[in-house]
């Protein structure tokens, strides 16, 4: 867990405090099956004084590796996610189920940095924006050779239509 003390902060009207840390992913409780990350995650930010809410923006720098969609090469993925979160007091009425709250002068973070950080991993990635992919037929990488297949198909459906525009 990641726990920032916030007493001196919200003794100061326009309080902030600003914090660096390299963590492992363990560290935001984060597992192989979430993502498949390589090295430690360096995270920078603030937390400030926002009157009756508590201010957190942050950046975390990470890699992560992934397979390409279309190629299915490994892709190594260099990453940055932007934190941007509040935190109100416990107790607060009227929050949102799924806002962040703190107690006792102590800023959990964990929670808004795991989420940020999964939210930046693409969901489809991609080798280069333009990669070909795998041939259909014959299984060959269309970014390293030509292969010359046909790959049009036409719906079973239909075939009898084909038939009908050759005569």
């Amino acid at each position: 867990m990641i726990k920032i003390n916030v007493a001196e902060i919200k003794k100061r009207l326009t309080g902030s405090e600003s914090f660096q840390y390299d963590l492992a992913p363990s560290q935001l409780n984060l597992t192989p099956e979430d993502a498949d990350l390589e090295g430690r995650i360096l995270v920078e930010g603030e937390i400030s004084n926002g009157g009756d809410v508590l201010l957190l923006t942050a950046t975390e720098r990470f890699v992560c590796h992934g397979t390409c969609a279309r190629c299915l090469k490994d892709v190594r993925l260099e990453l940055s996610a932007q934190v941007e979160e509040r935190y109100y007091p416990e107790g607060t009425e009227g929050l949102e189920e799924d806002a962040f709250t703190y107690q006792f002068d102590v800023v959990d973070v964990t929670d808004a940095l795991r989420e940020s950080l999964l939210l930046a991993i693409p969901a489809r990635v991609l080798c280069k924006p333009d990669c070909k992919g795998i041939c259909p037929v014959c299984g060959a990488d269309r970014n390293v050779t030509d292969c010359h297949c046909d790959t049009h198909s036409i719906d079973p459906r239909l075939e009898a239509l084909k038939a009908l525009l050759e005569k």
